[in-house]
Parts: C-alpha cells; sequence; structure tokens
C-alpha cells in the first residue's frame, strides 16, 4: 500500500508538499534561532550593563559602610557583585574568580555548565552606553551565555559584577508546532482535492485506452477541466474516431472486394464446365473452388469484425467446452479440462471464432487438440496442444501471414485457406492479447492464446 500510495500522483504531490514544508520550517528555525540568540544577547548586555551602572552609582552615593550590604542585596542568582581593591587585567583569572561568586548563589548552576573559555579581551564599553561614573570594561562569555563587567569607583575600589545563564536557548513556542500541523494538514487536504481534480480525468482517459486497446466500445471523454486536460480529451476522442473509422473503411472495403469476386468466379466456374479436356477443366475448376473458398473466408472474417459484439463478462471455461463439444460431434478428437467457472471479459463470438481457428488448425496437423486454462504474469493463457510435428522456428511468425499455408498441397480439406490463424491473433490482438506458437518438449506444438487481465 505504501508503494502504490507513493507512486499515486495524490501520494507524490503530499510528498513533495510535505517536505518544502519541513524544509522551509527548518530554514526558518535557523534564522529564527541565530535572530532570536542575537537580540536575546543583546537584551541581556543591555539589562546587564544598566544594572551595573545602577549598581555601581549607587556605590559611588553611599558610604563604604553600605557597600557590602548594596553588592549583596544587587546579587541574584544570575548576576553577582563584588568589590575588589583593583582590576583583574587576565580574563581567565577573571573568570576564576567569577566563577566563584557563581557558586556561591542560592541556586548555583549545576557543575561543569560553566567552563573557562580562554583567549577573550578586555573591551572598553561607550560612553553612550554606560551610566556609571568612571570607565568600564566588558567581557563577552559565549559559553556562559553572560557577561562579565569591571569598573572603578571612588576610594579606589573596583566592582565587579558577572552575568550567566548557561544552557541552550528555549525553542519556538508550542503554539508554533500546532500551527505547523494545522498548516500541514490544510495544504495536504487541499492538494488531495487538486490531485483528485487532475487525476479523475487522467484515470478516466487511462480506462477508455484500456478498453480502446482491447477492441471495445467506448463512449467519448467527457471534455471538461483545465485546458490541458480538455485539449487531451478533444485529442483522444478525435484519435478513437478516426481509428473506428479506419478499421470500419477497411472492413467494409475487405467485405465489398470478397462480395463482388463471388459473381465472376461463379461464371468463371460455370464457364469451366463446359472445357471439353478433362485435366484441363478439373484444374480450372479446383482452382476456382479454391479462390471461393479464400473469398467465402474473407468476406464472413469481414462481416464478423463489423458485428464484433459488444463487451461482456462470461463463464470462459463453459464456452471453450461448449466450443470442444459442438467440434467431438463432428467426429474431431478434442479435449478439454478445466472444471471451476472463469469469469472473463470479453467478446464471447469473436473469442468463439479464435478459439475454433486454433482447435481446427491442431486437430487438422496434430490430430487431437487438448484445451486447457492457466494464469501467468496477469494474463490468461488459453493452451491447446496438439501431437504433430510442430512449426521449423523459422516459420513460427510466417505462419501468422494471411494465406500462407506450410501444407505445400493444393487439396483445402488439409491445407485450408490460410487465414485461421492470421484470424485468430488478430481478434486476441483486438482484445488486448496475442496468439503464440511454441514446439513443445518430447513433440508437438502448443498454441497460447493471451488474453489481458480482468
Amino acid at each position: 500500500m505504501k508503494r502504490l500510495w507513493m507512486k499515486s500522483l495524490t501520494g507524490q504531490w503530499i510528498a513533495l508538499l510535505l517536505l518544502s514544508l519541513v524544509f522551509s520550517q527548518l530554514v526558518f528555525l535557523a534564522i529564527y534561532r541565530d535572530e532570536q540568540l542575537r537580540t536575546v544577547s543583546l537584551l541581556r548586555r543591555d539589562e546587564f550593563v544598566s544594572r551595573s551602572g545602577s549598581v555601581a552609582r549607587l556605590l559611588d552615593a553611599a558610604g563604604p559602610d553600605l557597600h557590602d550590604d548594596i553588592v549583596k542585596a544587587a546579587s541574584t542568582s544570575a548576576v553577582r557583585f563584588w568589590l575588589a581593591a583593583g582590576p583583574e587585567s587576565d580574563p581567565l583569572t577573571w573568570q576564576k574568580q567569577a566563577l566563584e561568586r557563581m557558586m556561591e548563589a542560592s541556586r548555583p548552576p549545576p557543575p561543569g555548565s560553566l567552563e573557562l573559555q580562554g583567549g577573550l579581551k578586555w573591551e572598553a564599553l561607550p560612553v553612550d552606553e554606560w551610566r556609571g561614573g568612571s570607565p568600564a570594561t566588558l567581557l563577552h562569555l559565549e559559553k556562559w551565555n553572560g557577561f562579565g563587567l569591571t569598573t572603578r569607583i571612588h576610594d579606589g575600589v573596583w566592582l565587579h559584577s558577572v552575568y550567566a545563564k548557561p544552557g541552550p536557548v528555549t525553542g519556538p513556542p508550542g503554539s508554533y508546532y500546532v500551527s505547523m500541523g494545522i498548516t500541514a494538514a490544510a495544504l495536504c487536504l487541499v492538494t488531495a482535492l487538486i490531485a483528485n481534480r487532475v487525476g479523475r480525468p487522467l484515470r478516466r482517459l487511462t480506462e477508455a485506452a484500456e478498453k480502446l486497446g482491447r477492441g471495445e466500445e467506448t463512449e467519448p471523454l467527457p471534455e471538461e477541466g483545465a485546458d490541458d486536460i480538455r485539449r487531451t480529451a478533444t485529442a483522444f476522442n478525435r484519435m478513437q474516431s478516426r481509428i473506428r473509422r479506419y478499421v470500419e473503411d477497411r472492413t467494409g472495403i475487405m467485405a465489398a472486394i470478397s462480395h463482388d469476386l463471388r459473381t465472376p468466379i461463379t461464371s468463371l466456374r460455370l464457364q469451366a464446365e463446359f472445357v471439353t479436356d478433362d485435366e484441363t477443366r478439373d484444374k480450372l475448376v479446383s482452382t476456382l473452388d479454391e479462390m471461393k473458398a479464400i473469398t467465402e473466408a474473407s468476406l464472413a472474417f469481414a462481416r464478423e469484425e463489423a458485428s464484433a459484439g459488444v463487451t461482456r463478462t462470461v463463464d470462459l471455461h463453459a464456452l471453450l467446452e461448449s466450443q470442444c463439444e459442438d467440434l467431438q460431434l463432428l467426429g474431431w478428437k478434442v479435449e478439454f479440462s478445466g472444471d471451476e467457472p472463469l469469469p472473463w471479459r470479453c467478446r464471447p463470438d469473436a473469442l468463439r471464432r479464435a478459439a475454433r481457428n486454433v482447435i481446427e488448425n491442431a486437430v487438422r496437423y496434430g490430430g487431437v487438440a487438448r484445451v486447457s486454462t492457466r494464469t501467468a504474469a496477469g494474463m490468461l493463457e488459453i493452451l491447446v496442444d496438439d501431437d504433430g510435428p510442430g512449426i521449423p522456428a523459422q516459420d513460427m511468425e510466417r505462419v501468422f501471414t494471411p494465406f500462407v499455408r506450410l501444407e505445400e498441397s493444393r487439396n483445402r480439406s488439409t491445407g485450408g485457406t490460410g487465414l485461421g490463424l492470421p484470424i485468430a491473433r488478430s481478434i486476441l490482438r483486438n482484445h488486448g492479447g496475442d496468439l503464440i506458437l511454441e514446439n513443445r518438449q518430447g513433440g508437438g506444438l502448443r498454441a497460447v492464446m493471451q488474453l489481458p487481465g480482468a
């Protein structure tokens, strides 16, 4: 089912749409996360610098006896302040001091979450950003998601402050994923509706083409929908009409020729009866009788092609069995094996003629015809085996040429007209199948009448 779903137009469109949606959202999340990190970092910096400036001004205004209380009151679990006798120029040494202060908080960060980072440098804060009394320097602590700051207050005391918020930045809110799920469901629904609107005419076209390939009568396709679909339906209807007209014209011409030939052949036969030389008369009569048989066979085939009948479901085993029984009543050695009903869609009259031609050919050249059925590779195969000498490999296709007979005698009772197998193959191909001949191991010929799957 998964493979069939992915092979369908709807499944492929939905898969491509969802892949596009996922890709676009991944790009959006990458941009969103980068922008979020930058924005959060700027906000944290501004808040930290502003808070440190406020504490520095407060310390400048208060007496030295209040400094410890002010520093203690201003410190939180994320921001720590402390006083020192001077600045610390080495960033790595300053980080160690800051780490000790962070671990003294009421809720210290998890052990190992704050790693020391080398290669850092202090940078002076611009005057328009720093609101403290004395100049300040800032240290970016990327691994801590924070900053460090030092500034001088009165009496040679230095204020040190650190901000650290270890841990990843939170992702989009849950509502984002809910919104994306609703969007994906809506897009899938719209895609399924569009694919169904496009796929329905294509399915009708496929079914009509399959029926046309089997020689079935099909109604013209409705010429509706988008311009491309409508033009395709119009072209198919035009092609179907042309094919039908071509077949009808060809069949009509063949029927007319066969019908018109009967009169001169009959006239020539009557005139041949007045030939006095017996040997010459017999040759003329034999040739004219052969021409008449060919003409009658061609006319019969043309009539059956013109009235092939509608396609319907029949019990194929019952059809073949009745065909074999009719030939058995004529004294022919015909055997049939097959008990279970076998419903199959075909044109019964045409298929009955094809089966009769093949069976008669097997009895005429092989002495017996054994008829059976089997299914292989989605095709139904009607097997007709005989006990004859078979056919040379180089003549396997030549026997399907009209009026070609491998039996070289001029006796119509043994050689036929050379139209039986060509007519049978034509009927089977009009059903979408074929007729194949193959020599059996151990002797005998097998005729395989193939019909497409139901």
